[in-house]
């Protein structure tokens, strides 16, 4: 059913009021690349542009806290538990940089909160975080 002009100009006046554009412009072919690695992590173009800003900025800002004297850790604790207290997306991207090293990709099902790792002729269905952290450290094993 098509939209009526009406539509269009309150979409319009709401987008206006509510968000600020930018326009990027990239090299010849970049915008493919973008796009296949947004995809690839099942995001749109625009959350993974404004996912690896939010990135940055928080990054730029690390240097620029104080220095904390380090804390005294129970070691034999922390061994035990190696992720208590990190949060999940944490834990999600280092292994997709594990991946990455050896040229897979994961996505995660919004649906059934299982992942997908695809490589390029291969595709392994994990059903939660459990088992693909398991697989990802017999990964750094290999």
């Amino acid at each position: 059913m098509p939209v009526s002009k009406a539509q269009q100009k309150a979409v319009s006046r709401y987008v206006k009021s509510n968000y600020d554009r930018l326009e990027l412009t990239v090299p010849k072919g970049q915008k493919d690349i973008i796009k296949a690695h947004a995809e690839a992590h099942g995001e749109s173009v625009n959350a993974f542009i404004n996912r690896a800003i939010a990135q940055a900025m928080e990054q730029d800002k690390a240097p620029q806290r104080p220095q904390e004297a380090p804390a005294v850790q129970d070691t034999t604790q922390a061994k035990e538990r190696p992720t208590e207290g990190i949060p999940l997306h944490t834990l999600e991207q280092r292994i997709r940089k594990k991946l990455y090293k050896h040229g897979g990709t994961i996505k995660k099902s919004r649906k059934s909160g299982g992942y997908t790792v695809v490589y390029e002729d291969t595709t392994l269905d994990f059903p939660d975080y459990a088992a693909l952290l398991e697989y990802a450290q017999r990964l750094d094993k290999e």
